[in-house]
């Protein structure tokens, strides 16, 4: 293999869109990643109501898809981190039949001896590689939570 190319150039059946969230207040940050190119594709979505960033995120899949001619079938990943906007994110992708994964945030590894930047982009981008290494198999990268029914979610908050 050439360089420029990866595995699934050359096994279109390995094609996966990689997607994470970095989720915020006012906005999540958005990875997208296909594995044929080396830096993922990172955006901002900062509409006001949650369900119009969710609308965002499902937009910049369609329009990721589109741009890097991936065929209209692509599995398509997404994971976040468990945290305050709890679960409603992933049964609502699910809802639109988008494969979605919640991860805890605490088993993601990081490189302790060394200083290392943090922001919400960073942290989208080592979501997404850590997401591609797991679909791969290697289940070291992050640690997937059960998602909760919403009956059981309701009563674990009273």
């Amino acid at each position: 293999m050439r360089p420029d190319q990866t595995y699934a150039t050359h096994h279109p059946e390995a094609l996966v869109l990689a997607v994470s969230l970095e989720l915020a207040a006012a906005s999540w940050k958005v990875a997208l990643h296909d594995g044929r190119r080396e830096k993922p594709a990172v955006h901002t979505v900062a509409q006001p109501q949650a369900a119009a960033r969710l609308q965002a995120v499902l937009d910049l899949i369609e329009a990721h898809r589109q741009k890097w001619s991936l065929p209209a079938g692509v599995r398509v990943v997404v994971c976040y981190e468990a945290g305050q906007e709890a679960f409603w994110i992933c049964r609502a992708l699910q809802a639109e039949h988008v494969e979605c994964y919640v991860v805890d945030s605490a088993s993601i590894p990081v490189q302790r001896h060394k200083r290392r930047a943090k922001t919400d982009r960073l942290d989208a981008i080592r979501l997404v590689i850590n997401l591609r290494a797991w679909l791969r198999g290697e289940r070291d990268r992050m640690h997937v939570v059960h998602v909760p029914s919403p009956q059981d979610e309701a009563s674990r908050q009273l």
